[in-house]
């Protein structure tokens, strides 16, 4: 082999060795540039990490920071809504929904307490639809069906007898609800102290209207207040405490009481004249009063209207009408009976006296 050979193979091994060196070189480039590329990917993932883990951190302190502020977590029971509810305007409150006329039997010279028969069981039929309760449908005018007629003759201003004539046949016939707050609120108790009448509503519509009596204005003594006048004062007032059955109390019992304002209360009592009469509250007839608290609860809004009594007997609102006399009775006349019979002694006759012959008389006491 010749010096030239020798060269070309020294020229060959060198290009090898270089060619593989430089393939060498190639692959740590590779490798170091995939270890950097993934050097930076693990890094800006660990920094998305913690700038993720730093907020959510941030937030959750200034969550903590701000837990005063927050309303409480919301509890497993059911509860109202707490929303507040924009007040009714006028174009959303329905009308009254008015009777329609019905023709009712002639009460001739009157139909009142004590009668029988098809008349009043017709007029009984047709009070229960106007929603005043005259008791029991059966065609007897007992007491309960006087107070429905009352309270028929307090809501159009007629005479208050209690009796069934021309003027409550009227009434009946056409007759039409006027509401006191017209424009207020659908479930509300409304106590008239002109009319004497108590009106309970229901979505607006009347579902029970009773005779009642107010405070009648007249100064006493004796209750839980000390001295004071009988005053059942005009306002918005809200139901919250009742008393199941009767009550006793300084000036009387109640029936089932149900408190609006202060010791005012609706209850029941066994007088219920047509007349204002109470110590402040608003009596009911009992019949009514057995299921009255069934048809509110705390918190219904009575409002009291009309013209509140002046202390003393000032009263400036309609006048009553006078209740008519009780019948007069006539007392059982007493026959006197007679004494029992005095007995006179017999004198012993002398010697020189005739001797009678007659015993003498008794003398008896009438």
């Amino acid at each position: 082999m010749d010096a030239d050979e020798t060269r070309t193979d020294d020229v060959s091994d060198e290009i090898d060795r270089a060619t593989r060196l430089a393939h060498r070189r190639g692959s740590w480039r590779r490798r170091a540039l995939v270890t950097s590329i993934a050097v930076v990917i693990v890094a800006g993932a660990a920094g998305t990490y913690a700038a993720v883990a730093n907020s959510q951190q941030a937030s959750g302190t200034a969550a903590r920071a701000d837990e005063s502020t927050l309303p409480p977590a919301p509890s497993t029971t059911r509860s109202t809504t707490s929303t507040t509810v924009a007040p009714t305007t006028t174009s959303t409150i329905p009308a009254v929904k008015q009777p329609k006329d019905q023709v009712l039997p002639a009460p001739g010279s009157g139909i009142r307490q004590g009668n029988r028969g098809a008349s009043v069981f017709i007029y009984e039929a047709r009070l229960k639809d106007l929603h005043f309760d005259p008791g029991t449908i059966d065609g007897y005018f007992d007491q309960d069906m006087q107070y429905a007629v009352s309270t028929v003759q307090k809501y159009y201003g007629l005479p208050r007898t209690g009796v069934i004539d021309a003027g409550v046949d009227f009434a009946l016939t056409h007759f039409q609800y006027k509401p006191a707050e017209p424009k207020s609120e659908p479930d509300r108790v409304e106590i008239d102290l002109d009319t004497q009448v108590l009106t309970l509503y229901k979505d607006w519509q009347p579902q029970l209207l009773t005779t009642t009596s107010t405070g009648s204005g007249e100064h006493f003594c004796g209750g839980v207040d000390g001295c004071q006048y009988a005053i059942t004062p005009t306002g918005h007032f809200h139901f919250y405490t009742l008393i199941h059955g009767w009550q006793k109390g300084k000036l009387g019992t109640m029936w089932n009481p149900y408190y609006f304002n202060g010791s005012d209360a609706v209850h029941g009592l066994q007088s219920v004249p047509n007349y204002p009469a109470s110590h402040g509250c608003a009596r009911i007839p009992m019949h009514i009063a057995n299921y009255f608290y069934t048809l509110v609860h705390n918190g219904l809004s009575v409002f009291v209207v009309g013209t509140a009594k002046q202390r003393g007997n000032g009263y400036v609102g309609p006048a009553p009408t006078p209740r008519p006399a009780p019948p007069t009775t006539t007392a059982p006349t007493t026959v006197a009976q007679p004494a029992p019979p005095t007995t006179v002694k017999k004198t012993t006759p002398t010697t020189h006296a005739p001797p009678t012959t007659k015993p003498p008389k008794n003398t008896t006491t009438t």
